[in-house]
């Protein structure tokens, strides 16, 4: 018995020491990249970078919306980590759908849960593995200027719930486009950016022609 605890104690406190000595600097080294290139976004389109427990998250204002650029990080699962941007639309409360990227790598390749969708360009039916309740409102969203920017672009989008939601949460309208793993740079970014800039363009201009 006393081994036993002995063992797990020894566990935790190799844990902690891991943490403090390895991945925490690395998280702050990282952090710091991050705020560098997020602060070069934020000068040229007129952001708000503020701090979220130690990580830093910018806001851009676009319209009548405000996108958010920012990561999660998850040391227990480096699956659930994500670099993402985002915007919230009161409109099409119903609707929802994901796209994930397809992959040849069968370790890799994209779970899709839910309904499939057929998309109509073919190109991205080759690239996106995608789910929705909705495939004409899916294949509406994505225009023509989109569909170009999710073919130069190796990104996932998501649109209802938040990626980092809990399974219970009821909330929706989030379009957040994304790729897997915590990564910074200007290229990244602008392309993160400009996409969920063009998603918000199609989605108001459905909500136009359905007034």
């Amino acid at each position: 018995m006393h081994s036993w605890v002995f063992a797990v104690v020894f566990g935790v406190i190799l844990g902690l020491l891991v943490k403090w000595l390895f991945i925490k600097p690395a998280e702050d080294k990282f952090n710091k990249l991050a705020r560098e290139c997020m602060d070069k976004q934020a000068l040229k389109r007129h952001g708000t970078l503020t701090m979220a427990e130690r990580t830093p998250v910018l806001r851009i204002p676009h319209k009548t919306t405000t996108i958010e650029l920012g990561y999660i990080s998850n040391n227990v699962d480096l699956s659930r980590e994500f670099t993402y941007a985002r915007f919230r639309t009161e409109d099409f409360p119903d609707k929802k759908f994901s796209m994930y990227l397809n992959s040849t790598d069968f370790l890799n390749k994209p779970l899709a849960i839910g309904t499939r969708v057929e998309l109509v360009d073919e190109r991205l039916r080759e690239k996106y593995a995608v789910t929705g309740n909705d495939a004409v409102f899916v294949n509406r969203v994505l225009t023509e200027e989109v569909r170009i920017r999710l073919l130069q672009e190796s990104l996932h989008v998501k649109f209802g719930k938040r990626i980092d939601s809990s399974a219970l949460s009821r909330e929706h309208g989030w379009l957040t486009v994304f790729i897997l793993g915590t990564r910074a740079g200007d290229g990244l970014f602008d392309g993160l950016i400009e996409t969920a800039m063009l998603f918000y363009e199609s989605l108001e201009s459905l909500s136009n022609r359905n007034e």
